[in-house]
């Protein structure tokens, strides 16, 4: 019965998905809310990108900074490092970071945040990422006065720290789309088709706007920087 009213009676879409309620038939998000996906089962996640079945693994990427000076502790809380030491940042604590040394005699502490900087990610080398950066700085930088409607970033998700968020500039506004991982660990933003790499999937989508409801014409073009 669902079939025949729907074909024979598409113009009431709205009365037949309240009427039978099904993941196949979303109700399209506002702008400027996260689009999320409902979460499927890997054999049932299909890919134009080819073998998937060996992606990355699932997990945040690994955001390697180096001491840009020395820097002598003063209390026990604080971290003595030497200039060119690799560390991990850990968090923003004011003007300090908490930050866990990678090289030499391992330790944690506090260090000047201009004492340190962005080495190298995952991703950096790709002109649309921007790491660790929050909503509401990716929606500043995408409404800033050198950014026009198609300028999009990707950023490391907020309540994921192992998945993504697409933040692209539409008609004025900003919309955000969470890039999901599978159980496999292929990157989504729709169930119905994933992909191996984060790069793929944004060529795709770059495409093919239709699929994603917005353009995605180039990157931000606001100058990156370490953002605490």
């Amino acid at each position: 019965m669902e079939s025949c009213c729907r074909s024979c009676m598409p113009c009431f879409d709205g009365l037949w998905n309240w009427i039978w309620p099904d993941l196949r038939y979303p109700t399209a998000p506002a702008q400027g809310h996260v689009i999320a996906n409902p979460m499927t089962h890997a054999a049932e996640i299909r890919t134009v990108s080819g073998d998937i079945r060996a992606p990355s693994p699932k997990k945040r990427p690994v955001q390697l900074y180096a001491a840009l000076f020395d820097f002598q502790a003063r209390s026990d809380d604080e971290l003595t490092v030497k200039e060119g030491d690799k560390l991990s940042v850990i968090e923003k604590r004011g003007e300090y970071v908490l930050a866990k040394k990678l090289t030499g005699s391992l330790g944690s502490g506090l260090i000047p945040a201009n004492y340190v900087a962005l080495l190298q990610d995952e991703f950096a080398k790709y002109k649309w990422y921007y790491g660790n950066i929050n909503r509401t700085k990716a929606e500043k930088l995408l409404l800033a006065s050198q950014n026009k409607d198609g300028a999009f970033l990707v950023r490391i998700s907020e309540s994921h720290s192992d998945e993504y968020t697409i933040s692209a500039r539409n008609q004025g506004k900003v919309d955000h789309f969470r890039i999901q991982r599978s159980l496999i660990g292929a990157y989504f933003v729709s169930d119905k088709i994933s992909f191996a790499t984060l790069e793929e999937l944004i060529s795709y989508y770059q495409k093919n706007p239709r699929l994603l409801g917005v353009q995605l014409v180039q990157p931000c073009v606001q100058q990156r920087k370490l953002w605490f």
